[in-house]
């Protein structure tokens, strides 16, 4: 009994952590059809990209308190989101605010949505195309 209620009160406590933080996107290509076939991979440098690619968009959740199970869940909620977009794997950064001496650090994780190429269609490749046009002209549309 004891365990289950220590394991509640982790779960509540990571809940609590996740529902301050707070989560922008920053569209920098196009939508595609929400990924729902592939597990969204996690990439930690841009190295490990071997795949053509482009990038979808930027995600940042920030305000994150810096322990594991908080960072886990906001890199599961990551994935979650990008897989939305249409992302197929997720290149992850992070911002720790202890680097400037921050009393109570947090993270920010930055999270670059990734679509790998060989997984578009001709209507994709069109989207892509447009979207790059309409950047040049600043023209993209708001949410």
């Amino acid at each position: 009994m004891k365990k289950l209620g220590i394991f509640l009160t982790m779960l509540l406590t990571g809940c609590a952590s996740m529902q301050m933080s707070s989560m922008d996107w920053i569209p920098i290509g196009p939508e595609f059809s929400p990924n729902k076939n592939r597990p969204v991979e996690v990439i930690a440098s841009a190295k490990e990209i071997t795949e053509p690619y482009t990038n979808i968009g930027m995600l940042r959740i920030k305000n994150l308190k810096t322990d594991r199970e908080t960072l886990k869940m906001a890199v599961n909620k990551g994935k979650k989101f990008a897989a939305s977009k249409g992302a197929d794997a997720i290149l992850m950064g992070q911002y720790n605010s202890a680097a400037d001496g921050a009393q109570d650090p947090r993270i920010t994780l930055i999270i670059y949505a990734i679509k790998y190429l060989d997984t578009v269609n001709e209507a994709d490749i069109k989207a892509i195309e447009e979207f790059e046009v309409l950047g040049i002209l600043n023209e993209r549309s708001q949410e």
